[in-house]
């Protein structure tokens, strides 16, 4: 190290200049390459103006972090002269070199360097413009090496990209691998075999990724055998889709379909702990063994033509585990083709949130009762646009005065009420609430739609109410 680098003057008196260490420069290569990992590739790169000991200290970091959008940002010097006012400034080509030749050129001093011993683990590209498939392809196949540990991709572009098929047989220490655009996936029929897939990958998320047939995600996830979070987004373009999601380690999954043709889901996750489902209809998902499940936001497509009740016990008896569920509305409208005994027992249910409509209120005494242990319920209201004041007060009568479900009279310690329009109706919830629930601790009441005055009045009214629980406290937002 030149002593240049590890001594520096302090700024002071020249006759009592004394010699202060630079400590940061002082630290081993390990050390400094750790600390850059958590900067942009840009950002790390810039360390290099500092002194001789950083000039190619960079180019060690085993991570590279490109994004488009940090190299259309900044001006040159010349242009900032040429352009005096702001929105010149907007109108002008910022930068020397595209985002490719810079990409190219850090790939070409990193592999210029003594990097030998410090392969690229991580890497991640964001081309938010149209990129060029042939960079992308030349850089991708470049970073997969058997040492990657973290894939991220996100590309724009009019035509698909075909993935290297590399990933496939040289990725052993895949932990992560994030793929969002129009990437498509066709993993070799060998990667399921011991030669080929991912022994290592925990994590995978793809957005708007394509398949190249049917049954490609299913082969996919066939090569994760320790696979622990499952991300899919998914436009469904072609027809013929069969998603076998049967991975025995998975711990979260998110699935979000946006579609246009049919197409079939299987569920089999003995391990899952956390379900999100968003866009699947009720007659083409198939949830399994899904025994260790602790929370599930879900909802699905319906058609209102159609009588679900056996459906709708099948998908709804295999969430009968959960400790904590979050329905939506759709799902919350098939509910009313299930008869009290289609529903089965949440013995373990104790976090329940729901959207609640026009059909919710019929069967919401089913759903109630089968929950014994319930502690915490949550209710996000939907706008009405006809009077159902009448209709729901009766409703409401009938759930508290036959037989108030035993989870409000003996567990129910926090409720919250979503979307509160201060109807007749709710009122009259919120009181048979108060007036029912012994061990409630917290009464909260949330409403954007209502002015100061009405807010004012629904307060003083619920306020008034009286309460079965001496430590129950009232907020209203």
């Amino acid at each position: 190290m030149a002593e240049s680098t590890s001594k520096r003057l302090k700024p002071t008196d020249p006759e009592e200049a004394t010699v202060v260490e630079d400590r940061i420069s002082n630290l081993p290569d390990s050390l400094l390459c750790h600390v850059l990992s958590f900067l942009t590739t840009k950002e790390a790169v810039v360390t290099s103006i500092l002194s001789s000991r950083w000039t190619t200290l960079w180019t060690l970091v085993p991570k590279l972090d490109f994004n488009s959008h940090q190299f259309e940002e900044i001006p040159s010097s010349d242009e900032e002269e040429q352009s005096p006012n702001h929105q010149d400034q907007w109108n002008t080509n910022r930068y020397r070199f595209t985002f490719a030749h810079i990409v190219s050129r850090v790939w070409a001093l990193r592999d210029r360097s003594r990097n030998y011993a410090n392969p690229i683990k991580h890497f991640r590209l964001y081309w938010h413009s149209d990129s060029d498939p042939i960079h992308v392809d030349t850089w991708v196949r470049t970073a997969i090496t058997p040492d990657l540990e973290e894939l991220h991709l996100f590309i724009s572009h009019p035509k698909p990209f075909n993935f290297p098929s590399t990933l496939f047989n040289y990725a052993k220490s895949l932990l992560v691998l994030k793929l969002n655009g129009k990437i498509v996936l066709n993993p070799p029929s060998s990667s399921s075999s011991s030669s080929g897939g991912f022994p290592s990958l925990k994590t995978v998320h793809l957005v708007d990724v394509r398949f190249a047939n049917g049954d490609t995600a299913s082969k996919l996830l066939s090569c994760c055998p320790v696979l622990q979070n499952l991300y899919l987004q998914i436009y469904i373009r072609d027809r013929d889709n069969y998603f076998k999601i049967i991975a025995p380690t998975l711990k979260t999954l998110h699935l979000i379909f946006l579609r246009y043709w049919e197409y079939k889901v299987e569920i089999n996750a003995p391990a899952l702990e956390y379900l999100y489902c968003r866009g699947c209809s009720i007659e083409d998902i198939l949830l399994g063994n899904l025994s260790n499940l602790f929370e599930a936001n879900v909802t699905v497509d319906r058609n209102p033509n159609k009588d679900y009740g056996k459906k709708i016990r099948d998908f709804i008896g295999a969430l009968s585990n959960v400790k904590s569920l979050h329905l939506v509305s759709n799902l919350t409208q098939c509910l009313c083709y299930a008869t009290k005994t289609d529903l089965p027992m949440f013995h373990n249910l104790a976090c329940l949130s729901i959207h609640i409509g026009y059909i919710l209120w019929d069967v919401l005494p089913n759903l109630l009762h089968r929950a014994p242990n319930l502690a915490v319920l949550v209710f996000n209201e939907k706008v009405e646009w006809y009077n159902v004041d009448e209709e729901y007060t009766s409703i409401i009568e009938r759930i508290f005065n036959e037989d108030v479900p035993i989870c409000i009279s003996s567990h129910l310690q926090t409720f919250h009420f979503k979307g509160f329009k201060g109807s007749t109706y709710e009122l009259e919830f919120v009181r048979h609430i108060l007036k029912t629930a012994r061990f409630l601790k917290t009464m909260t009441v949330s409403s954007a739609r209502m002015n100061s005055e009405e807010k004012v009045r629904v307060l003083k009214e619920l306020l008034m109410f009286p309460r079965e629980s001496r430590t129950c406290q009232i907020a209203f937002n």
